[in-house]
């Protein structure tokens, strides 16, 4: 039975193993971009900095990959599909083993800097790689692969690189990614032939499509709402500890459990809204994860540490991953009908803006550290309340959104979002 769900889920023929590599990459991107958290103490303890500053590394890294992605796309429009993964590899093996070798706090801002550039570039190429060398009908299995990987690096990536960090360090865990990255490479680099590029929109396509009626509001709410939950999670180590008392291995254990409900949160977003209006699941998702936030803004206040909220914060970690991805596809499906023929790149800004979100997030969970747990939940929480109002302003603004000659858009993980 595993040997055939794995031959149901690659794509056949010669193209299966470029894209079971692209799908390494991304799983080595998506651990990166994620594992930060859940090593953000020994960071900033090891470089000597207060975890206020140590999360401007989260800042930082979002800040650029929602800027450069749509500017590398551009610049490097016209190279060979296969030359810009390459390019995106290097940079990004270049930047974790910096991370991994940083003296101080200003080579880390620097190295994660670059580790987005990379990220940025890498992530849409791989998409679109895989859909043009697999055969039409398997398109959206090789689109799913490759996307899979930073949703599993959610489930798998993120804990695993938690628990080498705490174990032996967390430059070691930088290095565990430089390793998958070059992995990646050198298995493109053999067994990848060369990949056309189809050319990408401007940069002044992507901004007119900014002027979309509806679609600023979204852009808006997706922003707000991703800092929400970044907030919470950028400190997630920090505020487990003060609230339950959980730390060490307890925490790779609580980003598994994020990571798996996350993962089934994924695909149910999927079915429902195939099933449902996008606009109705993205409100009961919002709604969902404002009672979740409220929980855990309530929990931070009561429970200083408590045995009992240690098992409630096990609950609440679970409810928060099954909750706090569910609305993003739904914003997609309505971005993409309100797109019409600018839909890719109507995506490729709200890809913009959910990581315009964690660079916020970062900064203002930051700023809310030194006041407690309870003020940056409330903050979190405060921020999905915003997101809400405006989705439901633009619900309610937008009227029925047309569905007919929307393109099918493949539900990944807000990590695996691409910017083409």
């Amino acid at each position: 039975m595993p040997l055939r769900f794995i031959t149901a889920v690659l794509p056949s023929g010669p193209a299966r193993r470029p894209v079971t590599l692209l799908a390494l990459g991304t799983f080595a991107l998506g651990t990166d971009a994620f594992v930060i958290s859940g090593v953000l103490s020994e960071v900033g303890s090891d470089l000597g900095v207060s975890l206020s500053v140590a999360g401007l590394l989260i800042t930082v890294f979002s800040g650029v990959y929602a800027v450069s992605a749509p500017v590398s796309a551009v610049l490097t429009g016209r190279m060979g599909r296969k030359h810009s993964l390459q390019l995106a590899l290097a940079i990004f093996i270049t930047a974790n083993v910096l991370s991994a070798l940083a003296p101080g706090l200003g080579v880390m801002l620097a190295a994660r800097a670059l580790a987005a550039v990379g990220a940025g570039l890498y992530t849409p190429a791989a998409a679109a790689t895989a859909s043009s060398i697999v055969e039409p009908q398997e398109r959206g299995r090789a689109l799913t692969m490759v996307l899979g990987g930073l949703t599993i690096a959610n489930a798998i990536g993120v804990p695993l690189g938690t628990f080498i960090g705490q174990a032996v360090g967390w430059r070691v865990t930088f290095v565990f990614v430089a390793v998958l990255g070059a992995i990646a490479l050198a298995g493109l680099t053999y067994s990848l032939g060369a990949v056309p590029s189809p050319g990408v929109a401007s940069l002044r396509e992507r901004v007119s499509a900014v002027a979309i009626k509806g679609v600023p509001t979204i852009l808006l709410s997706v922003l707000i709402t991703i800092c929400g939950v970044f907030t919470l999670y950028t400190y997630l180590t920090w505020f487990f500890d003060r609230v339950g008392g959980l730390t060490g291995s307890v925490m790779t254990l609580i980003y598994l459990i994020f990571g798996v409900t996350a993962v089934i949160c994924n695909f149910s977003a999927g079915w429902l809204i195939d099933h449902m209006s996008p606009a109705r699941v993205t409100t009961l998702a919002l709604s969902g994860l404002l009672l979740v936030q409220a929980a855990f803004a309530l929990t931070a206040q009561l429970g200083n540490g408590a045995t009992w909220a240690a098992y409630v914060l096990f609950c609440l970690v679970a409810l928060w991953g099954l909750s706090s991805w569910l609305f993003y596809p739904g914003q997609q499906k309505r971005l993409v009908a309100l797109g019409g023929p600018r839909a890719t790149v109507v995506l490729s800004l709200g890809a913009s803006a959910l990581y315009g979100g964690q660079a916020l997030a970062g900064g203002l969970g930051g700023l809310l550290v030194p006041y407690g747990p309870t003020a940056v939940a409330i903050a979190a929480g405060a921020c999905v309340l915003i997101g809400l109002a405006l989705h439901l302003l633009s619900s309610d603004r937008e009227g029925p959104v047309p569905e007919s000659g929307a393109p099918a858009v493949p539900v990944a993980s807000p990590a695996a979002r691409t910017s083409s």
